[in-house]
C-alpha cells in the first residue's frame, strides 16, 4: 500500500499564498554581493572545514583506477540514493520487485493531489533568494568564526602541509580516492559487496527496470519542494519563534538585513578594511583574501581509505550505463518534495494505509488501470 493522503493539500493550500511572492528582494539590499562572492571562494576550498590530518603511509598505497566515466558514476550513485531514500521514507525497498508497485501507488496519488493545484501560477522567487543570502551570511560568519579570513601561521601550516607533507603531493592520492568513494556509497545503499560484481549488477538491472508513473507536474513539484526548504532553512538560521511565513516576508527580511550588516562591519573590523569615497569593499575583502587550499572532503578517513583498498572488481569495470534513468526523475523529485512537505506541515503526506476519511487512492488507482 501506501498513499499520498489527500488531507495534506489542506494545510499546503493554506500555505500557498505565503509562499508565492515572486519579488526581487535583492535589490533593496546593498552588500548582498559580499557574501555570496566570499561564500563562493569558501565553497571552491571545501571551508570552513577541519584541516585534514592524513597518514603520510597512504601516499605509497597502490589505489584502485576507475575505469569507468564520471557519469556513469552519477547515475548509479543517483539509483543507489533513490533505493535508500525510498527505504528510509517509506519502508518500501525497491530492489524487491513485490514493494514496487507501493512506490508506484505514492507517486500517481501524489500526481492526483497536485493536479488541484497545478493551476497556480506558483513563483517563491522571494524566499529563495532571502535563503540564498542567508546561507551566504552564515557561511561566511561560520570562517570569520575560525579565523579562516585571517588565519594564524599553525592554521596555515594545517591547511597547506597536512600530516607534515605539501598539500601538492597528495593530489593524485586525492583524485583517485575521490572517483572511488561514490561507488564506495553506492554500493552500502545497493547492499552490494565492495569486491565482487555480481550482487551490484543485479541490483542495478533491478533499478533500472523501474516502472512509475510519470510526473506531469514536476516543475511545481521543484517549486515548491525549493521553497519550502527555503522557509525551513530561514527558520534554522534565524530561530523564528512561530515560523518564517507566519511573520512574513518583509520582516524576515529585515533580520537578513541585520545580520547582513553585522557581517559586513565585522568583515571590516577582523581584516582592518577602510573603503575610500567610492571605493568597493568587495574589492579590497577580495584582494586582502589569504592563499588557502582547497580543504579534502570530510570522507577522506582511514575507513574510506580501506575500504578503497578492497575495491579492485568494481574500479575495473567499464560498464556503459545510461545518462538518463526516467525512475531516477521522478522517484528522486517525489522523495524531496514528501519529504519537505512532512517537515515543513509538520505532518505524514504518505501514509501506509487508507485513512478512513474519505481515501480515493483506489479509485485513483483504478483509473489508471
Amino acid at each position: 500500500m501506501g498513499c499520498f493522503c489527500h488531507a495534506t493539500m489542506v494545510p499546503l493550500r493554506l500555505m500557498l499564498p505565503r509562499l508565492n511572492l515572486s519579488e526581487n528582494v535583492l535589490l533593496g539590499l546593498p552588500g548582498a554581493e559580499v557574501p555570496f562572492n566570499l561564500s563562493a571562494w569558501l565553497s571552491m576550498r571545501g571551508l570552513p572545514g577541519l584541516p585534514w590530518t592524513p597518514n603520510p603511509a597512504w601516499l605509497t598505497l597502490p589505489l584502485p583506477r576507475m575505469q569507468m566515466s564520471m557519469q556513469a558514476v552519477a547515475t548509479i550513485s543517483a539509483m543507489a540514493n533513490l533505493r535508500a531514500q525510498v527505504l528510509a521514507q517509506f519502508g518500501i525497498d525497491l530492489l524487491n520487485p513485490k514493494q514496487v508497485p507501493a512506490f508506484a501507488r505514492i507517486v500517481a496519488t501524489m500526481n492526483a493531489r497536485l493536479s488541484a493545484i497545478a493551476s497556480i501560477n506558483f513563483n517563491p522567487l522571494a524566499w529563495i533568494q532571502l535563503t540564498g543570502l542567508m546561507n551566504a551570511i552564515a557561511h561566511c560568519e561560520l570562517a570569520l568564526k575560525a579565523g579562516l579570513l585571517a588565519p594564524p601561521a599553525s592554521l596555515m601550516l594545517a591547511l597547506t602541509v597536512p600530516g607534515g607533507v605539501p598539500l601538492p603531493r597528495w593530489q593524485n592520492f586525492l583524485a583517485a580516492l575521490a572517483a572511488l568513494i561514490p561507488m564506495i556509497s553506492a554500493t552500502a545503499q545497493l547492499n552490494a559487496s565492495l569486491t565482487e560484481t555480481a550482487q551490484l549488477a543485479a541490483a542495478l538491472r533491478a533499478m533500472a527496470r523501474l516502472q512509475l508513473p510519470p510526473l506531469p507536474y514536476l516543475d511545481l513539484m521543484l517549486n515548491l519542494t525549493a521553497a519550502l526548504s527555503a522557509v525551513a532553512q530561514l527558520q534554522t538560521h534565524l530561530g523564528l519563534p512561530g515560523g518564517a511565513l507566519a511573520l512574513g516576508l518583509p520582516a524576515v527580511t529585515l533580520r537578513v538585513q541585520a545580520r547582513l550588516g553585522a557581517l559586513l562591519t565585522a568583515l571590516r573590523v577582523q581584516l582592518g578594511i577602510t573603503v575610500p569615497p567610492g571605493g568597493s569593499l568587495l574589492a579590497l575583502l577580495l584582494s586582502l583574501l589569504p592563499q588557502l587550499p582547497a580543504v579534502p572532503l570530510p570522507s577522506v578517513t582511514p575507513e574510506t581509505v580501506n575500504l578503497a583498498m578492497r575495491m579492485q572488481a568494481i574500479a575495473d569495470l567499464t560498464w556503459q550505463v545510461p545518462a538518463v534513468v526516467p525512475a531516477l526523475q521522478i522517484g528522486l523529485p517525489t522523495c524531496a518534495l514528501i519529504a519537505q512537505l512532512n517537515e515543513s506541515l509538520n505532518l505524514r503526506a504518505v501514509l501506509p494505509a487508507p485513512c478512513g476519511s474519505g481515501c480515493d487512492a483506489a479509485k485513483i488507482m483504478h483509473a489508471l488501470g
